[in-house]
């Protein structure tokens, strides 16, 4: 009688990714969420997004200190700026306007080394509103250094990707 028991259980299966348990009839693991008894494009689908996953948490930490160097030069641009138009112009308010610019990057860049992604999002706002304030004063300034203005966004949003990925991989 007990043989018969015995055989009318469902048969648990060991996940080959994490050895939790599976139970007979479960399409994946409850644990790791690989598809243990999923078919073979479900497991290779699985195993593919695994090192995607892997590749791109590797590359964070580079991308991040990309978006920090950035700002950094951000920073430099907004103060060298600051200074030419105030040599060029005798504006003692686009001086003052760099300088403070200048520092708000520079703060954000040290920042970004304990909270990146509140760091070089808040970086990449300044960054925007300076654009689009330089615009609505002097149109003629968006066309002017569109290349590296691209650049710059492109490296920041780089690391904002970079920091949220690292965020959702880390464990709560």
């Amino acid at each position: 009688m007990e043989e018969l028991q015995e055989e009318l259980q469902p048969v648990a299966r060991t996940c080959t990714k994490c050895e939790a348990v599976v139970p007979e009839g479960q399409k994946y693991c409850s644990s790791c969420g690989y598809p243990e008894n999923g078919s073979i494009e479900e497991k290779a689908k699985f195993n593919a997004e695994a090192v995607m996953t892997r590749s791109k948490q590797r590359e964070a930490p580079s991308r991040i200190r990309g978006a920090r160097n950035t700002l950094f030069v951000v920073g430099g641009l907004m103060l060298l700026g600051g200074l030419v138009y105030y040599f060029l112009n005798d504006d003692i308010a686009s001086l003052i306007a760099g300088g403070v610019l200048a520092i708000v990057f520079l703060i954000l860049g040290f920042w970004s080394q304990q909270k990146p992604l509140i760091a070089i999002v808040l970086g990449l706002l300044v960054y925007l509103t300076n654009i689009v304030l330089a615009a609505i004063v002097e149109p003629s300034t968006i066309a002017r250094g569109i290349i590296i203005k691209v650049v710059i966004i492109v490296f920041l949003i780089k690391g904002i990707n970079s920091a949220l990925h690292l965020r959702k991989s880390q464990p709560s």
